[in-house]
């Protein structure tokens, strides 16, 4: 029988590989509950930062696997600062993005009447840190996935294809336990997972994926106060009116604006349109 796999050592197993990164995932969870303290919500700004800055277990874990096991340390190349991908010019350009991305998306619901927004408050210093804190929590899903997961599937010999996928599925299966997942939402994580792995493929640049990730979930989030994933937080600049939301094509009221046939198609159409302008330039498959 023809194997899936191109090599039989355990270090390159599929199986291997996907249980190393859940593995390191849990890794980061058991870090958590020795360093990270317990806020109640009613201290709105610390619960809000400590949810998202409790990630920062995630990227020990991911940093000690690398560093401490010889044979990852080829991973830290797609990490850390270079002339090739991981550039200040591609985390802006990923910054920008992920914010035109996410207030095309609200502007969307907005104008359709899904969701109605007031203004709370905005302090200068608490919303530059709690960038900061969604830079570190969505940068730690892009390290474990499109970093560790990602680079151990290409060293594994995948072709960059089957790479892509594996690790967008996994990517979708790490939030299946959010609060208003569906199979609509499952498929909207998935072709975003596959957006970020395609952002590393064609640019090489971990750090873009991680920047477009971060002001996606900090201008639904933070800024406008919607769902992040199922997930919402009382600390927001805009807080949402939660008696005037309705479900459509561009909002789900669990969800937020992922989930949705709105999301799903612009993720979709940004997967094909990175295929369109760079496949020529680097095949895929």
């Amino acid at each position: 029988m023809k194997k899936f796999i191109n090599s039989e050592k355990l270090y390159d197993n599929l199986i291997w590989i996907l249980l190393v990164s859940f593995l390191v995932m849990i890794a980061g969870d058991v870090i958590g509950l020795f360093i990270i303290p317990k806020v109640a919500e009613s201290n709105q700004f610390l619960y809000t930062f400590i949810a998202y800055f409790s990630f920062i277990t995630m990227w020990i874990s991911v940093i000690l696997a690398v560093t401490v096991f010889k044979k990852n340390h080829y991973i830290k190349e797609s990490i850390l600062m270079n002339k090739e991908g991981n550039t200040v010019k591609f985390l802006l350009m990923g910054f920008i993005i992920g914010f035109l991305l996410n207030i095309f998306s609200a502007f969307v619901a907005y104008t359709h009447g899904d969701i109605a927004l007031k203004f709370t408050h905005f302090e200068i210093l608490p919303v530059l840190v709690l960038f900061f804190a969604v830079f570190i929590q969505s940068s730690a899903e892009e390290v474990l996935c499109r970093g560790f997961m990602y680079q151990r599937l290409l060293h594994a010999n995948f072709k960059p294809l089957y790479a892509v996928v594996i690790n967008a599925a996994f990517f979708g299966v790490l939030h299946l336990s959010n609060d208003g997942i569906s199979f609509l939402a499952f498929y909207d994580l998935f072709i975003t997972g596959v957006f970020f792995s395609l952002i590393v493929f064609y640019f090489d640049s971990l750090w873009m994926a991680m920047a477009i990730h971060t002001t996606w979930n900090f201008t639904q989030s933070i800024l406008l106060g919607l769902p992040n994933s199922g997930t919402s937080f009382p600390y927001t600049v805009f807080s949402l009116d939660t008696n005037s939301v309705h479900n459509s094509f561009a909002y789900n009221v669990e969800f937020g604006l992922e989930g949705t046939i709105l999301s799903s198609i612009v993720m979709t159409f940004c997967c094909i349109l990175l295929y369109v302008l760079k496949n020529n330039q680097k095949k895929i498959y």
